[in-house]
């Protein structure tokens, strides 16, 4: 890793990022892309932009350049407010809702110090772009 960034099979990887293998729609190919996993406001501004456009997770195919958005699970950690959003877009479905609200208390069950964080901060679960991208805008409007 230098200054933050690791490389790994030629992808640039940012902190709060992780490498998947993507199965193109259209042609099948098989390729390696960065997607973000958490995003800590404060640190990342840069990726305000995304959020607000709805990029988050895109990926494009090196092979014939279709254009995916990944459904898959960004923990978004809005400070200095003590607010957690978990943004999955598979989540509009109430047993999902209910799984991931499951495993995020046994999470913070786990040890002392987790559960104490848990108490002073507030968690939520977004699947709606829409609604994320409320959120983002006052957070921004009020630390620009």
């Amino acid at each position: 890793m230098q200054g933050g960034v690791q490389r790994r099979s030629g992808v640039r990887q940012m902190p709060g990022t992780s490498i998947t293998e993507v199965r193109c729609q259209k042609c099948g190919h098989v390729f390696e892309a960065q997607v973000i996993d958490h995003i800590d406001m404060s640190q990342d501004r840069d990726l305000l932009k995304r959020i607000k456009s709805g990029k988050i997770n895109r990926v494009q195919c090196p092979k014939c350049k279709k254009v995916h958005y990944l459904e898959r699970g960004v923990v978004i950690n809005f400070e200095p407010e003590n607010l957690i959003v978990l943004y999955d877009p598979s989540a509009s479905r109430p047993e999902v809702r209910e799984e991931l609200m499951r495993d995020y208390r046994s999470v913070v069950m786990f040890n002392e110090v987790l559960e104490e964080v848990a108490q002073e901060t507030e968690f939520k679960i977004v699947s709606d772009t829409a609604e994320l991208k409320k959120i983002v805008e006052q957070w921004a409007k009020a630390h620009s």
